[in-house]
């Protein structure tokens, strides 16, 4: 079937017109990443990959403003709680790597993803499966002699079924973001039942993510979707409890394209070498998720320390065995060797811990 009507867009630097909200359109040339931002946030770090700085361009958007918003179920005091427990499981953590400089670092973020209502108008053939007992008995031997036990199996009887299909279906949920998958793999799932009406009250203050994906790029996965609710409709209407092999030849027909913003908490710190690494936080989960670096100069720095005082405890026990005290000396040096083998570890244990950082690791709260 042709790809269906789609909806237009328009370029524009500013949503003051099209959703009520006196922000304007800002990029990041590092992800290539656009939102709708405060004018106080241009120049700021990139609230997707913290790498990049926030510069105003225009951008293609939709006349329309979202549909649903999940509102922030987390305050304040849930973020410092989380990011607390995110920063703690972290030895020799960067100087950066703290929450009071992450809390402070912390912006709203809405990210979004399709909504999509539409007429499914086909033909769908499948085969459909009906649950059936077998009443059986199974024979065993012990002691007592041969036992009959009455066995009761679940079959699956198949056949085949035809029909048409005409239906509508609102708001079925489509990726509008390219990196949905790693977003979703970092902070969970959201529950979407929760979303409310869109009310420009309920995204001040907030960095609003641009989709990636326009419709276009989007339809193949709303038709998948669309296909699937009309699966379960065809399951129900043959009145079965399993259904496969299910194929659609259908028109699409009525589209409507809106969007659901979902809530993140993004914040950022610097390891060693300057470099930013992004901290994601479901706003209404708080499930926390990104990269937690060690810091190999901390790492250096005490494995020099503990060097230094093994060659002091080393020179003062030589010595002290040259005057005679021969105990006391041994017991230097012998502290000395352990002191010596300790200071391996910061200086190993940081490149060991950042090296199973990659990819990003995941922490729930």
């Amino acid at each position: 079937m042709p790809t269906p009507d789609l909806p237009t867009t328009q370029i524009s630097d500013s949503v003051e017109q099209l959703w009520g909200l006196a922000l304007q359109v800002a990029g990041c040339r590092q992800c290539g990443q656009a939102f709708l931002v405060e004018t106080i946030r241009l120049g700021q770090p990139c609230p997707n990959c913290a790498c990049g700085k926030l510069e105003s361009q225009p951008a293609r958007l939709t006349n329309q403003p979202p549909e649903l918003v999940v509102p922030f179920a987390k305050t304040q005091a849930d973020v410092r709680a989380v990011l607390e427990n995110f920063v703690r499981g972290v030895w020799l953590a960067p100087d950066d790597f703290n929450t009071e400089t992450l809390l402070r670092r912390a912006v709203p973020v809405f990210w979004p993803m399709w909504l999509v209502d539409a007429d499914v108008v086909g033909i769908w053939q499948a085969e459909a499966g009906f649950d059936y007992q077998v009443k059986s008995s199974q024979e065993s031997y012990s002691n007592s002699g041969w036992r009959s036990r009455e066995v009761i199996e679940t079959r699956q009887r198949w056949e085949p079924r035809a029909g048409q299909i005409v239906r509508h279906y609102d708001n079925v949920c489509v990726p509008a973001a390219s990196d949905h998958a790693r977003l979703v793999k970092l902070v969970g799932d959201y529950h979407l039942d929760k979303a409310a009406a869109y009310d420009k009250a309920r995204v001040t203050h907030s960095v609003m993510h641009l989709p990636d994906l326009p419709p276009h790029s989007a339809w193949p996965q709303a038709q998948v979707g669309l296909n699937h609710a009309a699966e379960q409709e065809c399951l129900k209407a043959a009145a079965a409890q399993h259904i496969r092999n299910y194929s659609v030849k259908a028109n699409y027909e009525s589209l409507n394209w809106t969007q659901m913003l979902l809530p993140l908490v993004v914040s950022y710190y610097a390891d060693d070498d300057g470099k930013n690494h992004p901290v994601y936080i479901n706003g209404q989960s708080g499930m926390i998720g990104g990269v937690r670096m060690a810091s190999q100069r901390k790492g250096w720095r005490w494995a020099g320390i503990l060097a230094g005082i093994a060659v002091v405890l080393l020179i003062m026990g030589l010595l002290l065995s040259v005057v005679g005290l021969i105990p006391v000396g041994g017991f230097l040096i012998f502290v000395a060797i352990l002191v010596g083998m300790a200071a391996l570890v910061p200086a190993v244990w940081p490149w060991q811990w950042n090296r199973r950082q990659q990819p990003e690791k995941i922490v729930s709260h």
